[in-house]
């Protein structure tokens, strides 16, 4: 018998539609669905949610899901207020819900409260590594990083009893750790330690190499860039090291073998092929494709691609639309951003000649003016 959808203003109905319409980017309509049905579900007796006791996981499932979503939002009082209930609703599940609401408390603001109940959660289990990686992992992206290695060691130091495959990701947000703090060679370190313990760690070697080619340690750099099997990745990373160092004969060539590849092929490096073909100063193969790469990945680092892409066809407000959106992007992130970096307004200088549209693009780019 064929599945029937469920009904347009059914519960289940409801929920549907609000994921279909988070699906498309239509935040607010999908927000507006979210609550209409939290609403109707909260509004329900307890004798009836006795007969029909498959509607009080999904209520959670809907606290859950719109939570979820002004956070990304940075809308994060009204994802705690949200949320909050579930602690009632569905106790068996406490611990993860104190464990979300501290993080959005930090995310808000309220750092010393946030990173205080995580500690109080790690101390209720204190054998568990895992309560001790996130308390590391939220300490870093504030800037604690003392209060962070100090986490990270102890869910090391309790994870040797756990897969030895298990320990990988504490490894890998030491890494992170180290890298922030400027301690390189351990950072290494901590990140090989973390493939032995699972190869697949390996697929983050890209933040490894650009790592030690933005501080110029250019060899080391290209022995990671030799590891890494995504040739989108790999080849356009070699082009930039051999034009850092001034071979501009060789970071063409690379980039024109990266240029040649399909980027539907690979499941990561999409950006490295647009800034290739870009970087080769015709932008039209990498608009061509720019509008079903941004579809099926839309990143923000993509955004700020296609922007620069515009600018080069001289194309000011559209370029402008698409850093916007970048912007909109990474502004609720970890930290906030609410310019573009330095680094890409040299990308975009670097390929754009035209004075008067750079001129109506710098205001969204983090732009230190030097006076000498």
């Amino acid at each position: 018998m064929t599945n029937l959808p469920p009904l347009r203003d059914s519960y289940e109905g409801i929920l549907s539609r609000a994921r279909q319409a988070s699906q498309v980017g239509d935040v607010e309509g999908a927000i507006a669905l979210y609550r209409r049905l939290i609403e109707r579900l909260a509004g329900l007796s307890d004798r009836v949610l006795t007969h029909r006791p498959e509607l009080r996981p999904l209520q959670v499932q809907a606290r859950m899901e719109l939570s979820d979503l002004l956070a990304g939002e940075g809308r994060y009082t009204e994802a705690i207020e949200v949320e909050r209930p579930l602690l009632e609703l569905a106790p068996e599940y406490a611990s993860l819900w104190r464990e979300d609401l501290a993080i959005m408390r930090i995310a808000r603001g309220e750092v010393e409260a946030g990173l205080a109940e995580l500690r109080a959660l790690a101390e209720e289990e204190p054998d568990d590594p895992w309560r001790w990686a996130v308390m590391g992992a939220q300490a870093r992206l504030e800037g604690r990083f003392a209060e962070s290695q100090a986490a990270l060691d102890r869910a090391l130091e309790v994870g040797g009893k756990e897969e030895p495959s298990k320990q990988a990701p504490i490894y890998y947000q030491r890494f992170a750790l180290l890298k922030a703090m400027g301690r390189l060679d351990e950072a290494l370190t901590a990140w090989e330690q973390a493939v032995a313990l699972d190869a697949a760690m390996g697929n983050t070697i890209r933040e490894v190499y650009t790592m030690l080619t933005d501080v110029g340690r250019y060899s080391e750099a290209q022995r990671y860039v030799a590891r890494d099997d995504n040739p989108l990745q790999a080849g356009f990373q070699r082009g930039l090291i051999a034009y850092l160092t001034g071979d501009w004969g060789r970071a063409r060539r690379e980039w024109q073998t990266v240029a040649g590849l399909d980027p539907d092929r690979f499941k990561a490096g999409h950006d490295c092929w647009v800034e290739a073909v870009l970087r080769l100063g015709d932008p039209v193969p990498a608009l061509e494709r720019l509008p079903k790469l941004l579809r099926e990945y839309g990143t923000p680092r993509l955004l700020v691609l296609a922007g620069i892409a515009w600018a080069m066809r001289s194309d000011p407000e559209l370029a402008a639309a698409l850093f916007q959106q970048a912007i909109d992007a990474v502004r609720h992130g970890r930290p906030p951003k609410q310019k573009l970096d330095g680094a890409d307004w040299r990308l975009l200088t670097a390929l754009v000649s035209d004075e008067a549209v750079k001129s109506k693009l710098k205001p969204y780019f983090a732009v230190i003016e030097t006076v000498w």
